[in-house]
């Protein structure tokens, strides 16, 4: 049996360091976590790959209370992460966490 996996969407991002970037997702209805877990992102029909694929594992460096979903990374030059750094904000993901 194949489980659905919930939709995220893109609602911000923000450099917070030199090569560094923040991304905000909407929080699924539910959704709960723990400090420290992390959320595997993927993205859905994205204009570029690699051989790395469509899908990465981020710390979720947002609180568990918090009403946002946000993980902070490096921006190495990867497809993934050129695409979610030129995505359009409403862009829909999919999550797979804890």
């Amino acid at each position: 049996m194949t489980v659905a996996l919930p939709r995220t969407r893109l609602l911000d991002r923000q450099e917070v360091a030199e090569g560094t970037m923040a991304f905000w997702f909407e929080k699924p209805a539910g959704f709960e976590y723990k400090a420290g877990q992390f959320a595997d992102y993927t993205l859905i029909d994205p204009p570029e790959s690699d051989a790395e694929g469509s899908t990465r594992g981020f710390t979720l460096s947002s609180a568990p209370y918090e009403p946002r979903l946000m993980a902070t990374t490096r921006l190495r030059d990867t497809a993934f992460k050129r695409v979610l750094r030129t995505a359009p904000i409403g862009t829909e993901l999919l999550l797979d966490a804890p």
